[in-house]
C-alpha cells in the first residue's frame, strides 16, 4: 500500500498515519542530520536530493526540529515551537516520488488517511490558512486522537516526478497564538516550481 501519510508527531499523541510497509522510518532530529542519498545539508537548511527542493530552517517562527526519512527519495521535516504538545502547533513539509498516481488520486489518499486515522470530518478553511499554488490540492478535517481535538489540513502539488505536501495540525480549538502561527508557517511554504538540479 503507498503511504499518503507518514508518521510526523513523536510526543506521545502519536500523530499520523499510514507509513511505508517497508523499514522503519529513520527520524533524525536537525542537529544531527547528515548528507544522505536522501537529504543534504544546505547551510542551515536541507535539500531534497532527489528533487532539489529545499526545505527551510524555519517556517514563520516554527523551527525545523526534526528530518524523517521514510524510504528512497521520501523525506518530511517537521516545525514546531514547543515539539507538538501542551497546546503547540506543527507543521511537517514533506517530498515524495509521486509515482503514477495523479495529484488528484495522492490527494484522495491524504484525505483517506486522515478521515481513518483521526476519525476526522471534512472542515472549512480555518481563517489565514487559504493558499495559492499551481495544481494545489487541500482539505482541512476536525478529527480525534484519545481526548484530544485537532484540526489538520493538508496541501499537496505534484512538481515533475515529485509530490511536496504541507500537513498542519493544531489543537482545536485553536488559540489566536495557534492560529496565526501556523497560517504564517503555511504562508511561508514555496509550493512553486522545482528548482533545478545539481
Amino acid at each position: 500500500m503507498r503511504r499518503a501519510l507518514p508518521l510526523a508527531f513523536a510526543t506521545g499523541l502519536a500523530l499520523l498515519l499510514s507509513a511505508p510497509v517497508q523499514a522503519e522510518p529513520v527520524v533524525t532530529p536537525v542537529a544531527e542530520v547528515v548528507d544522505s542519498a536522501d537529504v543534504r545539508r544546505d547551510g542551515e537548511r536541507f535539500r531534497h536530493v532527489g528533487s532539489g527542493y529545499v526545505f527551510p530552517s524555519s517556517l514563520g517562527d516554527m523551527p525545523a526540529r526534526k528530518v524523517t526519512i521514510f524510504g528512497p527519495g521520501d523525506v518530511s521535516v517537521n516545525y514546531t515551537v514547543k515539539g507538538g504538545a501542551a497546546g503547540d502547533a506543527w507543521v511537517d513539509l514533506y517530498a515524495y516520488p509521486a509515482g503514477d498516481w495523479t495529484i488528484a488520486e495522492t490527494a484522495d489518499d491524504i484525505a483517506s488517511a486522515i478521515t481513518n486515522s483521526f476519525g476526522a470530518t471534512p472542515a472549512l478553511v480555518p481563517a489565514g490558512m487559504e493558499k495559492r499554488a499551481d495544481g494545489l490540492h487541500q482539505g482541512w478535517f476536525d478529527g480525534r486522537i484519545g481526548e484530544r481535538s485537532f484540526k489538520t489540513g493538508y496541501y499537496a502539488v505534484r512538481r515533475g516526478e515529485w509530490v511536496l505536501k504541507i500537513r498542519a495540525t493544531m489543537p482545536s480549538p485553536p488559540t489566536p497564538e495557534a492560529l496565526a502561527r501556523t497560517a504564517a508557517a503555511v504562508a511561508a511554504v514555496n509550493l512553486g516550481p522545482l528548482p533545478a538540479t545539481r
